[in-house]
């Protein structure tokens, strides 16, 4: 079971995942990133995955597209909490998403 934190300071959601990252819990997930960005019009995302027990290998396609749509928004995406492999996996833009140790950084990255 996924379970989501989320926390909004200085114009920047943070959102802390904890527990199981699947297909099916990936979707809930999708559904909040969803709203927040087309309802609520939030460009600015972190994502802590410190938390995940298990990450499905599957999810890294979805995932890869979510960040499309946020990029898509003219929005800038920090994650904290990811091995090397799982970065891998995941990929890189120059301007749009990066990866940290700890949450804070992301104000380094993200300046509104």
């Amino acid at each position: 079971m996924l379970k989501l934190q989320k926390q909004v300071s200085k114009g920047i959601m943070f959102i802390r995942l904890s527990g199981d990252l699947n297909i099916s819990s990936f979707n809930k997930l999708s559904d909040e990133i969803n709203y927040l960005l087309y309802n609520q019009g939030i460009h600015y995302y972190v994502f802590n995955f410190k938390e995940i027990d298990k990450i499905d290998q599957n999810i890294f396609l979805k995932l890869q597209n979510k960040l499309v749509e946020i990029f898509l928004s003219c929005g800038k995406v920090v994650m904290c909490g990811l091995n090397e492999i799982t970065k891998k996996q995941i990929g890189s833009t120059k301007d749009s998403l990066f990866y940290v140790n700890k949450e804070k950084e992301a104000f380094n990255y993200i300046c509104l």
